[in-house]
């Protein structure tokens, strides 16, 4: 019985620890988003997962950013394996900043993703007049993102302008070449993370990140790069979307008329 109630008390100082530091963490990244001014538009910003994303990808992002009143989580786009397309409407797309979760069931083939992509962009300029989006595309996602803007589709008539892309750590093999493709409006936030100046983020090295700027540079209106310094809670690549310091950076650029500061 003794030894019951030790486990017990351990139990309980761990579990009370624990509850401790996941507040501290909660406050510290929520202390980044407090005090954040951001403008109102009606561009709707679409949310683009990684490998094997899902619902908890951006969820958090796209939470704290409606909690804190920097944009509206307005719609979540489910895109089945066949490729069917179902809208799910939680607020006006007219709101402030509208936020849109974009969810593929088939969430392991990039350039599959891609095309599915484009025609997500048509739906949403025929069915809800859209004519402007901004991207956010976190590991694969960025790729997903970028593959699309590389595409005939992205200047066709039939699908919104792109007028903003935030890619959170992503690599971009074998691409030098493909950067004349991009409109030359396209405003672009290359986010990267950086472990204990060990320049990786744990799954992406630093300069790999990096090198989207030698790619899209010469040809779009803004680049502009930050790179994310700290513990792996901070730093590593899927703690990325986690981050206030990245939810900060990601309105600030998307929903400000001058972008990131």
């Amino acid at each position: 019985m003794a030894k019951v109630k030790k486990l017990i008390k351990l139990s309980t100082a761990v579990s009370a620890i624990i509850l401790l530091l996941g507040g501290a963490w909660w406050y510290r990244q929520a202390n980044f988003l407090r005090k954040v001014k951001v403008q109102k538009n009606e561009i709707p910003t679409l949310f683009i997962p990684g490998y094997m994303g899902n619902r908890f990808s951006f969820g958090g992002m796209i939470f704290r950013l409606d909690h804190y009143g920097l944009g509206t989580k307005a719609m979540v786009v489910h895109v089945s394996a066949k490729g069917r397309i179902t809208f799910a409407q939680k607020a006006s797309l007219k709101s402030r900043n509208p936020l849109i979760q974009v969810l593929f069931e088939n969430n392991r083939n990039e350039k599959l993703e891609a095309v599915q992509l484009s025609k997500v962009l048509t739906k949403l300029k025929q069915k809800y007049n859209i004519s402007k989006v901004n991207l956010v595309g976190h590991s694969s996602g960025g790729n997903i993102v970028f593959n699309y803007l590389i595409s005939k589709d992205a200047k066709d008539s039939r699908t919104p302008q792109v007028s903003k892309f935030v890619n959170i750590a992503t690599t971009f093999p074998g691409l030098r070449k493909k950067g004349k493709k991009l409109d030359s409006e396209l405003s672009i936030l290359n986010i990267a993370g950086n472990i204990w100046n060990w320049k990786t983020d744990g799954g992406i090295p630093l300069n790999k990140d990096l090198s989207l700027g030698m790619i899209v540079k010469p040809y779009v209106k803004s680049y502009q790069v930050k790179v994310i310094d700290g513990s792996p809670l901070m730093a590593y690549h899927s703690m990325l979307h986690e981050n206030g310091e990245v939810d900060r950076d990601v309105a600030e650029f998307l929903f400000n008329e001058n972008g990131h500061k």
